[in-house]
C-alpha cells in the first residue's frame, strides 16, 4: 500500500519518503512546508513537544524517586549483633562439621586432576 504525503496529498514512493512526526512526506519542499507549519498537515508545534517531553521526563524523574524511596524502605542495615558466647561456640563447631565433606570432596577433586594432568 502507498503512503499519502501530508502536505500534497500524492503518493510517496519509498525511494522518495521521509518519515516526520510519523507522517509519510516527499523529500524537499514537503518536508521544508510540513517542518514551517507542523500544526497545518496534523503534526505538533517545536514548542508543544519540547513541552511534552519535559512532562515525560519530570513524570520518569518523580517515577524513579518513588522508585528508589520504595526500595531504600525494604533495605535492612545490619549495624551488629549480639550472640552469647556458649551460643557462638556451637555455632562455629556445627560450621566446621558442615564444612568436612565440602573438604573431603575438593581433596578428591584435586587428586583426580593430579593424577590426569601429572
Amino acid at each position: 500500500m502507498a503512503d499519502i504525503c501530508a502536505v500534497c496529498d500524492k503518493k510517496v514512493s519509498i525511494f522518495n519518503e521521509e518519515w516526520v512526526q510519523g507522517k509519510p512526506l516527499h523529500r524537499g519542499d514537503c518536508v521544508d512546508e510540513f517542518k514551517l507549519q507542523p500544526e497545518k498537515y496534523g503534526g505538533t508545534s517545536t514548542e508543544q513537544r519540547r513541552k511534552e517531553n519535559s512532562e515525560t521526563t519530570k513524570i520518569q524523574k518523580e517515577a524513579t524517586e518513588q522508585r528508589r524511596k520504595e526500595q531504600e524502605d525494604k533495605s535492612v542495615y545490619v549495624k551488629g549483633f549480639r550472640m552469647p558466647f556458649g551460643e557462638m561456640v556451637t555455632f562455629i563447631f556445627k560450621w566446621t562439621m558442615a564444612s568436612i565433606p565440602t573438604a573431603i570432596f575438593l581433596a578428591i577433586l584435586f587428586l583426580i586432576f593430579t593424577a590426569i594432568f601429572a
